[in-house]
């Protein structure tokens, strides 16, 4: 998906060869909602002339927390609807190749893509280049309105792919400098969450 991520307009691919679980998810990759997250991310790359996405990679133990530790959770969703977290796009990794894509984007931002009023937030998950799910929803006043276009596989709720992001964004809010992920293999900037 990093490499994905990195396509600006002139080298982005006619189709992305993602993987499907199912015909369902193969529907799921056409829908309107999926195919302008990439496309969004491809016309900031290009706008900024290079990456303009913004990576995570969560350690084993915060994979955890995020994932099952209801508290910590419930504390961060709850920041997350308190306090602004700032427009980005990228994608959160973690264990055995787990990857989310995730797009939240600014009101006005969300008024031009979307015509919604709002902040517009969405995420797909994959586990290699396997697609998993999709959900796309937009945060108004009244809280997270989920929109009836996603994908759910391997007993998701509706809400849980946002939610992990939500959660993940939310613990990176305030945090600082981030040590940086090295390795030959990605050119892209990879940041460590532990």
């Amino acid at each position: 998906m990093l490499l994905f991520l990195s396509f600006d307009k002139e080298t982005a691919p006619a189709e992305l060869p993602f993987e499907v679980m199912n015909e369902k998810g193969g529907k799921a990759l056409s829908k309107e909602g999926f195919q302008e997250m990439f496309a969004y991310i491809n016309v900031e790359n290009t706008f900024r002339k290079g990456n303009s996405t913004t990576n995570y990679l969560l350690s084993d133990g915060l994979f955890t927390k995020i994932d099952s530790d209801e508290a910590f959770r419930n504390k961060l969703f709850r920041y997350f609807f308190s306090h602004y977290v700032g427009s980005k796009h990228g994608m959160a990794l973690y264990k055995n190749g787990g990857q989310y894509v995730y797009m939240l984007l600014g009101e006005k931002e969300t008024k031009a893509v979307k015509n919604e009023e709002g902040r517009y937030i969405c995420a797909a998950m994959f586990v290699k280049n396997l697609f998993i799910g999709f959900e796309e929803a937009v945060i108004t006043e009244r809280g997270l309105e989920v929109l009836p276009t996603g994908h759910y596989e391997m007993g998701m709720p509706v809400g849980g792919y946002l939610s992990f992001v939500i959660v993940t964004l939310a613990y990176v809010e305030g945090l600082g400098e981030l040590p940086i992920y090295k390795s030959d293999a990605v050119k892209e900037k990879i940041y460590l969450l532990g």
